[in-house]
């Protein structure tokens, strides 16, 4: 009798392990990821033929963003403006090759070759099947944004350039073009009604000081007021340094993420990593960082070891999981 009840019991526990590790298997099934990284553009340093080692790093990915820091196009006639970056649709089949497979094109590069270079853009994107957030053909396809339905959560995402490309690279209502962040009527409205379409809103941001480890006023004001006009997750870039990630309240701003397929001799220039974001069926964000420097030869990121990993951004500020 005693080991007929002890075999009951135990097979009541190990019934009650599988479902528990059944619930907890379920859960994290239905847990979307999201990877980020800076800024990419496909100049000629850039050796294409090393990126294939990314592969391994977005493969679990459910959205995999990036800002695409320059014009697609073999337009010559280009803006009047220190640096120019313009790049061909064999450098974005390489980027969907290793999973990367959504663009922000709202920033001060993707109009470098003007109105044609960027409408050429638009069409090498939509020919390479990389969808991209932050332009279009006309303002209201700029400040459309994009909504995903990934394991059963729509997750809008939206493209603001708060460093754009000057006045003749913002979208209008008959030219193609970039958001515009300093246009607050517009992005405010931009980002009520893509909330008010999704369970969860996603802003990529193209803003900062260049140079700058830590955010400004402006910029902390701004992940302020989208945050309470329902961002969930702000996504930035521009400095080409690593700058502070907060998560508090069950929202998370990533001020910039720095470069990450992008020639720079400079070792803080070269600092970079993926931001991974997981988000829980129950809408719980957290995060983590898998710290990355870019190779100064190949000019694609590798992964760093943690001992040579400083902290990010501004140390005091930071919140910031690494592994």
């Amino acid at each position: 009798m005693k080991i007929k009840i002890a075999v009951i019991v135990l097979t009541m526990a190990i019934s009650s392990t599988l479902v528990t590790n059944s619930s907890i298997a379920a859960s994290k099934s239905r847990t979307v990821t999201i990877n980020f990284v800076g800024d990419v553009h496909g100049e000629s340093a850039i050796k294409t033929d090393s990126l294939a080692s990314l592969k391994q790093y977005f493969s679990r990915g459910d959205l995999n963003i990036f800002n695409l820091e320059t014009a697609v196009t073999n337009q010559d006639v280009k803006e009047e403006k220190e640096y120019n970056f313009k790049t061909n649709a064999a450098f974005l089949k390489s980027l969907r090759s290793v999973g990367l497979n959504l663009a922000n094109i709202a920033n001060n590069h993707s109009y470098d070759y003007g109105l044609i270079g960027f409408e050429d853009t638009l069409k090498n994107l939509d020919r390479t099947g990389l969808d991209y957030v932050g332009g279009g053909l006309n303002s209201s396809a700029a400040y459309k944004g994009r909504i995903y339905t990934i394991k059963g959560m729509r997750i809008g995402v939206l493209g603001i350039a708060k460093v754009n490309g000057g006045p003749e690279s913002i979208a209008t209502r008959e030219k193609a073009g970039t958001t515009n962040g300093y246009d607050k009527t517009s992005t405010e409205q931009a980002i009520t009604q893509l909330r008010a379409m999704s369970d969860l809103l996603i802003v990529v941001t193209h803003w900062g000081e260049e140079g700058s480890f830590c955010p400004r006023d402006s910029e902390m004001s701004s992940a302020k007021k989208w945050s309470a006009l329902g961002a969930d997750i702000i996504l930035g870039s521009h400095t080409h340094t690593l700058q502070p990630i907060t998560l508090e309240n069950n929202k998370l701003v990533a001020y910039s993420m720095g470069n990450f397929i992008f020639y720079s001799s400079k070792l803080e220039n070269r600092r970079t990593g993926i931001l991974r974001i997981q988000i829980s069926p129950q809408k719980k964000i957290s995060y983590s960082v898998l710290p990355m420097t870019i190779n100064n030869l190949t000019k694609i990121p590798e992964k760093a070891p943690l001992s040579d990993v400083p902290g990010i951004g501004c140390a005091a500020q930071a919140k910031t999981t690494v592994r």
